[in-house]
């Protein structure tokens, strides 16, 4: 088993949990692959999870589908409005999110006091840190330094401890903000005509269904290539994106339970441990870039130095 041998190689006892409640903001896509990932992974004994596991959807939740009893048992919010939710119930209740954004992570646990106690509300964020997304344009663009990032007027607290590692990179961050929708496209247009790069970020209030294909598209027609956050990102468009998939994280929460110390406390807020490289190898062609293969890719942004941010 995956947590006894940890806990042999760490020296230290693990909690076996009697519950894990695994609460989906709702049904389908990326929030139902994790679940199933995560439940195959516990079944086969990852995790040292010796009891019930239990999937529940948002929009059917009701208060008494979860132990009162607070001890041995971990809920594992997915999505934002789960991780909502689940900020504003007792703080004795160990709290795990995923799949979401780390701005948000952090706004949600300020509103609802649960900073304090990240011992019991804590994430594995949605997005990469900024030395895996910076050191992937790096890598792909050489040359070409500059990057552009848009923004919403919410936005700027995503760029904690950019400009340290941007500059350790020899990256120039060029950023527009926007504060209402009929600025975007003339914002987005005074910023690719001063980078080489346009770094797409998890700010909803910018990167929406609504904006997407117009961002892409402006992008694409002055020639400046795109670097996503997901796998979908790279198929609608984007030239390349480092990303964490639903199955990735899973592992990273099946590990993170093998290890659960036996008072319960979970690790703090942190980024993805495992990530993938996607390449649209068409639109490199029609932007007459060359690009490294996936696999080349991946194993130079692992071999960059973890940054503190």
């Amino acid at each position: 088993m995956l947590g006894l041998t940890l806990s042999l190689l760490y020296g230290q006892t693990v909690l076996a949990l009697d519950n894990i409640t695994i609460l989906l903001s709702e049904e389908g896509s990326a929030y139902t692959e994790f679940s199933s990932q995560l439940s195959s992974l516990l079944a086969q004994g990852q995790g040292n999870a010796k009891n019930t596991i239990k999937v529940l959807s948002l929009n059917t939740y009701k208060a008494e589908d979860v132990p009162r009893n607070a001890n041995n048992h971990l809920l594992i919010a997915v999505g934002t409005p789960a991780m909502t939710a689940m900020a504003q119930k007792p703080p004795a209740m160990a709290v795990l999110s995923v799949l979401v954004p780390r701005n948000t992570f952090q706004k949600i646990a300020r509103q609802y006091g649960r900073h304090q106690d990240p011992h019991h509300f804590s994430a594995i964020y949605f997005d990469q840190p900024w030395y895996r997304q910076l050191g992937l344009i790096r890598t792909s663009m050489a040359g070409r330094n500059r990057v552009g990032l848009l923004l919403s007027k919410d936005g700027n607290e995503m760029l904690v401890g950019l400009s340290a590692i941007a500059k350790e990179m020899e990256l120039q961050i060029n950023v527009e903000t926007v504060t209402d929708d009929s600025e975007l496209l003339p914002a987005l247009r005074r910023l690719l005509n001063n980078s080489d790069s346009l770094l797409a970020l998890p700010d909803a209030a910018i990167y929406n269904r609504n904006n997407i294909p117009s961002i892409l598209l402006t992008s694409y027609r002055q020639k400046v290539p795109l670097f996503g956050f997901s796998a979908a990102y790279v198929k609608a468009g984007a030239l390349a994106g480092v990303y964490s998939s639903a199955t990735q994280i899973a592992q990273q929460v099946a590990e993170i339970i093998a290890t659960l110390p036996n008072n319960g406390y979970l690790p703090l807020p942190q980024y993805p441990r495992h990530f993938s490289v996607n390449i649209n190898t068409q639109v490199s062609r029609s932007l007459s870039l060359e690009m490294e293969d996936e696999v080349s890719l991946t194993r130079k942004i692992k071999s960059l130095p973890e940054r503190v941010q």
